[in-house]
């Protein structure tokens, strides 16, 4: 039986599905239907990170998965690599696959793909179909200032109508 840590300002909803050690940091929500494993290592989650619904993240090794600040994990997305950055966006249906990694202020586009085993470097954006890469141009100011508009309306919203697990 697994260890659950949910930081005093996280908001993390009843009907997710929460297994092993999980440590869940202040300001993070996970929504409704959305799966956290740590089957075979811990899984730590940083600060102001959205979960969204029907996004899964599992770690099938024995070292720990790490997720930064500040990212947004969306619908039916998987993360399942060594973890990511800080202020990364995985799209609807994007993996991060296998043992792979995700710098910092990286784009994984929905339905793309990473390699089962690289380090995406920072500001990489994967997109398309067949997939390609590109870096980001910009320093990613745009996302960090409207993914703190959309916490802070989640934050506000949520508990009206989503039962919450209480922080320990």
């Amino acid at each position: 039986m697994g260890r659950l840590q949910i930081a005093p300002q996280a908001l993390v909803c009843k009907n997710t599905i929460i297994e092993g050690d999980v440590q869940i940091g202040n300001g993070t929500v996970v929504h409704v239907g959305a799966s956290i494993l740590a089957k075979n290592g811990p899984i730590i989650i940083g600060s102001n990170n959205i979960i969204s619904e029907r996004a899964t993240i599992i770690n099938n090794h024995a070292h720990p998965l790490t997720i930064g600040d500040d990212n947004l994990i969306e619908t039916d997305s998987r993360v399942e690599g060594r973890g990511m950055g800080h202020r990364n966006t995985v799209q609807v249906r994007g993996i991060i696959a296998g043992t792979s990694t995700l710098g910092n202020n990286c784009v994984v586009g929905a339905a793309c793909t990473t390699d089962l085993a690289e380090n995406v470097p920072d500001n990489t954006v994967l997109f398309g179909c067949p997939q390609a890469r590109r870096m980001r141009a910009d320093g990613n100011s745009d996302h960090l200032f409207m993914h703190k508009k959309h916490l802070e309306y989640i934050h506000e919203m949520l508990p009206r109508y989503n039962h919450i697990i209480e922080a320990e």
